[in-house]
């Protein structure tokens, strides 16, 4: 069974500096895995999310227990680049 940290991996690799919607990047992660996610399904995926988010790896605006209007992306520096 695939690891929490190569799914971490994966959304992190979908995640860039711009905002993207939960769903999007879940659903490339998922789609980047492929059958090696056998058993984890989209919320599982989006939990992972939060996980990243509470670790201080992304940042988030809006409600992640819903993926399709929730957004994140990498943390911005301090200075905003």
């Amino acid at each position: 069974m695939i690891s929490d940290e190569e799914i971490d991996e994966a959304l992190l690799a979908n995640i860039s500096h711009e905002w993207r919607k939960v769903a999007r990047v879940v659903g490339s992660a998922m789609i980047q895995l492929g059958s090696r996610r056998a058993g984890r399904n989209d919320l599982y995926f989006a939990e992972r999310v939060a996980r990243l988010a509470e670790k201080g790896f992304i940042e988030t605006e809006g409600d992640l227990a819903q993926m399709g209007r929730c957004e994140v992306r990498l943390l911005q520096g301090q200075n905003g680049a």
